[in-house]
């Protein structure tokens, strides 16, 4: 029996997972997550392989441009925390 495979399934990170940057920034209320892309296509969306970066911070919400595909996102949300917790608590 073959797997099935998800065309949407975002690829696994190359770096480690930073889970004391992550830990503190949770703490302040930053979370870092992806929005995908998606076009209207008659009657429905579809999905591209596109990717934003999005930032929230109590109330504020900042988001990046669709730059990332399904491979690299992770790295990216993972490399976000650690720049956000080395510019913020280790100066």
């Amino acid at each position: 029996m073959k797997i099935k495979k998800n065309p949407y399934r975002l690829g696994s990170p190359t770096i480690d997972n930073p889970l004391k940057e992550m830990s503190w920034c949770h703490s302040k209320h930053i979370y870092v997550s992806c929005i995908p892309k998606a076009e209207f296509d008659g009657k429905y969306y579809k999905q591209k392989n596109e990717y934003a970066l999005t930032i929230k911070f109590g109330g504020k919400y900042k988001e990046s441009e669709y730059i990332y595909d399904k491979d690299n996102i992770q790295d990216a949300i993972l490399s976000t925390y650690i720049e956000i917790y080395n510019n913020n608590y280790k100066k």
